[in-house]
């Protein structure tokens, strides 16, 4: 269910797409908060080619940069040579040690799953924060008219996109809810944005360890 072979042919086409996401520093308005954890020692999961990467190590963080594509990360290094880049599929069990994370970045990198590993996904995470660690990102809001023709419903708001060959996940408030039982609730907030080229609902998300 990674959808390892749409993200391949993503970026080996992505000079055709509009690449306007590079310029969205979503962070900025919550440096604040961010900056404030004690342990810099940071991951970014799916990091494709790393502007929040560059945010975090602008900011003093030491970054892990993870991808399923290995074609995202090599792109990464041409535009940051000293990144530390690691391919990873999330849907496995992460390859940190517990408690030894300060933080952990998943901008829209996480809104494929089903919920089952979703879940799975949220409690790895849990794992390698240490606690007082934050889980950041960010994901599609139900609000976005992603669903048609092409697209085979699975369960609720999750689809698998037949000619894109992509699953796609839409969160409501509820189904956040159903994932943050451990959590402490930061930020919660959906806001709008743009991204190639037309608007986006997206859910930005801060989470406590």
């Amino acid at each position: 269910m990674s959808d390892k072979k749409y993200w391949e042919n993503y970026y080996k086409d992505l000079d055709k797409y509009n690449k306007d996401f590079l310029k969205d520093n979503w962070m900025n308005k919550y440096k604040k908060i961010i900056c404030s954890v004690k342990n810099n020692n940071a991951i970014d999961l799916g990091c494709g080619l790393g502007q929040d990467t560059q945010w975090l190590t602008e900011n003093k963080f030491n970054v892990i940069s993870c991808d399923i594509s290995s074609l995202a990360l090599t792109k990464l290094k041409s535009i940051q040579p000293n990144a530390n880049t690691m391919q990873i599929d999330i849907t496995d069990d992460l390859p940190f040690n517990s408690n030894s994370i300060g933080l952990v970045n998943a901008n829209l990198s996480l809104h494929y799953f089903s919920m089952d590993i979703t879940k799975k996904i949220f409690n790895n995470i849990f794992d390698i924060l240490e606690p007082g660690g934050l889980f950041i990102g960010r994901m599609n809001s139900n609000k976005n008219n992603y669903i048609d023709k092409n697209c085979e419903k699975i369960e609720e708001n999750f689809y698998y996109n037949k000619l894109k060959e992509k699953h796609i996940r839409l969160f409501d408030e509820e189904q956040f809810n159903s994932l943050i039982e451990k959590w402490k609730v930061i930020i919660l907030n959906e806001d709008k944005t743009i991204r190639r080229g037309r608007e986006k609902y997206t859910w930005e998300f801060i989470f406590q360890k």
